[in-house]
């Protein structure tokens, strides 16, 4: 029991080491060189080194129990930085799942659906025509992965991140009848390990997209201050943003996946259908266990 908690608590400083400490580390340095560099001396090199000579020279003549305590106070600032940070990653995280005011969202999803909606159209109107030639099938190839890459299904949410999502309940239920709202944390439990590993590792790569992205919005505010750091928050955000649709759209495909090879395994579990077949679930059967696990609500 001892080693196990031994061990326990060395992985807990770890990943405060890596989550907390080090990144709001180095935030509160740029955060101290902003407060003396400014505006007025925001790329003035020899003044920045100057003034960490001036700072380093202060520090030295400090007894031994102020620095300890200084050092005590600096790291305790950065675990509470790191903490806001992650607070505002649960806060960034509702808006890349569109999460948006009302009139806002609105207007972002009408935009969205209408450019879908053409794209669509101007397809299906090459794929009617007769006489099609190799120019045609290229452009219906196109304007196929131009629709899918905007949204996998008609769009629903102002955001590509949201959509994706959308995209794979609309999937289950029209596909398997399932809805995954309550369908979700049954095929879970049945779900394979490796399945189950594959899709919490996306799932761990979108929340630390949306850590990333916190980050940088805090290097963006912080360019109020000192215009340099509006550099980092450009590339951090980029970063972020390129990271956390390439997850979502990982954890999705996975998702869609499972459903297809394991949901036969859920039926089995609930006893719905043959226990001999193989294959898909039928809609039939997706619709008998969506009715299970929504238990009449």
């Amino acid at each position: 029991m001892t080693i196990f908690f031994g061990e326990l608590a060395k992985k807990l400083a770890e990943r405060w080491v890596s989550l907390l400490a080090i990144p709001g580390l180095l935030f509160l340095a740029a955060l101290l060189l902003g407060a003396r560099l400014r505006w007025a001396h925001a790329l003035d090199v020899g003044y920045a080194l100057g003034s960490l000579d001036d700072l380093a020279a202060d520090l030295s003549r400090w007894p031994a129990a102020r620095t300890a305590l200084c050092v005590a106070g600096v790291l305790l600032a950065a675990a509470a930085v790191g903490l806001a940070a992650g607070g505002l990653a649960a806060g960034l995280r509702l808006v890349w799942l569109g999460s948006w005011p009302a009139p806002l969202a609105r207007w972002r999803r009408r935009a969205r659906r209408d450019r879908w909606d053409a794209l669509v159209e101007r397809r299906f109107a090459l794929e009617d025509a007769s006489g099609r030639t190799e120019e045609m099938q290229a452009e219906i190839d196109d304007l196929a992965a131009r629709t899918n890459q905007l949204a996998m299904a008609r769009p629903a949410c102002p955001t590509w991140i949201g959509d994706r999502f959308k995209a794979l309940e609309s999937i289950g239920y029209e596909r398997y009848g399932l809805d995954l709202t309550f369908v979700w944390p049954a095929f879970w439990l049945v779900a394979p390990d490796l399945v189950r590993t594959e899709i919490e590792a996306a799932g761990s790569q979108f929340a630390d997209a949306t850590i990333r992205g916190s980050w940088a919005t805090l290097y963006g505010m912080l360019a109020l201050l000192w215009p340099p750091s509006a550099a980092v928050a450009v590339v951090a955000g980029v970063v972020a943003w390129r990271r956390g649709r390439s997850s979502v759209a990982a954890q999705t495909r996975l998702i869609e996946a499972a459903l297809d090879l394991h949901g036969r395994a859920l039926a089995t579990a609930l006893g719905v259908g043959d226990a001999d077949a193989t294959g898909p679930l039928t809609p039939a059967e997706g619709g008998e266990i969506t009715r299970i696990c929504r238990k009449g609500r």
